[in-house]
């Protein structure tokens, strides 16, 4: 692997972590399936909320098994309104369905995986970020940011979820944002 492209990656998380501005969503039962019940950081964290919160506290890690506590499946909307959903497996598997991209993906052995989770004061941040090994043939790249929690409105707690397919001459790229 190459070790500038780790390096890009490792150096992605603190960007994501202080720069982007998405959220985190949940459910009532704790499945992942934001469609179930209603949400928001109002006055009390939904099961979801709760779930993601209890994630390892965990700076920039390459574990691909500090992301299990992300398993499930989270249904959103693209920008423009479209259904989408992103159903995460143990270690980097994910079905992502939405009008314009379908992907079902299971990590190859050399794959990077990059975990962040950070904790201040009841505001929960996580982004996790699973990209294939550059090839000549279809490769893929997920990023998962969630933001949530104290200091937090509903109307930006949600959970930013893109998809890339890069082909050889091409570049596909969905975003799917999960509401609180």
């Amino acid at each position: 692997m190459n070790p500038a492209r780790r390096r890009s990656y490792l150096a992605f998380v603190p960007v994501l972590t202080f720069g982007l501005v998405v959220a985190c969503g949940g459910d009532d039962d704790g499945s992942g399936d934001s469609s179930s019940g209603p949400g928001g950081s109002g006055s009390s964290p939904s099961a979801l909320e709760e779930r993601l919160a209890a994630c390892p506290d965990i700076s920039r890690t390459s574990d691909p098994s500090a992301s299990a506590c992300l398993v499930g499946t989270y249904d959103g909307t693209t920008p423009s309104g479209e259904a989408c959903s992103l159903e995460l497996g143990e270690v980097g598997a994910y079905e992502f369905v939405s009008p314009s991209l379908t992907v079902s993906h299971t990590a190859p052995a050399d794959t990077i995986f990059v975990f962040d989770h950070t904790s201040i004061g009841g505001y929960e941040l996580i982004a996790w970020k699973v990209s294939d090994p550059i090839s000549t043939e279809a490769w893929y790249e997920l990023d998962f940011a969630a933001r949530f929690g104290a200091g937090t409105d509903e109307a930006s707690s949600k959970i930013q979820i893109e998809v890339r397919e890069h082909g050889e001459d091409t570049t596909t790229s969905v975003v799917c944002v999960v509401d609180l």
